[in-house]
C-alpha cells in the first residue's frame, strides 16, 4: 500500500514527514474516535494520541502503525468513557448524599445526622471503637445514639448532670473521628 508520509523519517523527527503522517492519520482517527465519544473530545484524544506518538516515536517498534494508533486511540477513547463514568457515578452519590441530608433539615446538628444515619453495618465498626472509651462516656454514647435516650434521661441514669453527659457525648464523637477517621466522611455520606 502507497502511503502519502515516510514513517522512517517521522521516526527521526522529521516535521514535514509527521505533517504527512498527521494529515493522512488524522481524519481516520477522529471518525474512530466520533463513534465513542462526541468531536470535541475525540479531537482532544487523537491529538492526544499524535502528541504521544511524536514524543515516544524512537521507543516505538510496530509491525502496522495503522492498528497500533486506532489501538492507541480506541483505549484513549475507553479509558475517557470509564473516567466519565466514575465522575457522574461519584456526582450522583453526592446529589443523592445532598438530598437526604436536605430530607434530613438543613438546621439539625451533626450528632442528630448521625443518629439518623448509623446503620447496622457500621454499629459494629462503633462499637469496636466505643469499647475504647471511658465506661460513662461509653454508656451515655450508646444511650444518647442507640437507645435513643434524652441527654436529660441519661443525665439521671448515670446519676451526673447534662452538662456532664454532653461532655461524654461530645468526647466520644471526637475519639470516633479519629479511630475511623478513613470511613467518618463515609457515614455522613449515606
Amino acid at each position: 500500500m502507497d502511503v502519502p508520509y515516510d514513517l522512517n523519517k517521522v521516526k527521526k523527527g522529521d516535521k514535514n514527514a509527521f505533517r504527512s503522517f498527521f494529515g493522512y492519520f488524522y481524519p481516520k482517527l477522529m471518525a474512530l474516535a466520533c463513534r465513542f465519544v462526541d468531536s470535541q473530545v475525540a479531537e482532544d484524544l487523537v491529538q492526544d494520541v499524535f502528541a504521544s506518538y511524536w514524543e515516544k516515536k524512537h521507543l516505538i517498534e510496530a509491525d502496522d502503525i495503522h492498528s497500533f494508533l486506532f489501538k492507541w486511540l480506541q483505549n484513549s477513547c475507553l479509558n475517557h468513557i470509564k473516567h466519565q463514568m466514575v465522575v457522574q457515578d461519584y456526582e450522583e452519590r453526592v446529589r443523592i448524599a445532598e438530598a437526604r441530608l436536605e430530607a434530613m433539615g438543613k438546621s439539625e446538628e451533626q450528632s442528630e445526622v448521625l443518629k439518623h444515619i448509623l446503620s447496622q453495618d457500621l454499629r459494629e465498626l462503633v462499637e469496636k471503637s466505643i469499647s475504647k472509651l471511658p465506661p460513662k462516656c461509653a454508656e451515655a454514647f450508646r444511650l444518647y445514639y442507640f437507645a435513643d435516650l434524652s441527654r436529660k434521661e441519661i443525665g439521671e441514669r448515670l446519676d451526673v448532670s447534662n452538662r456532664t453527659v454532653e461532655g461524654y457525648i461530645r468526647q466520644a464523637l471526637l475519639v470516633l473521628r479519629d479511630e475511623l477517621r478513613p470511613i467518618f466522611f463515609l457515614i455522613f455520606m449515606l
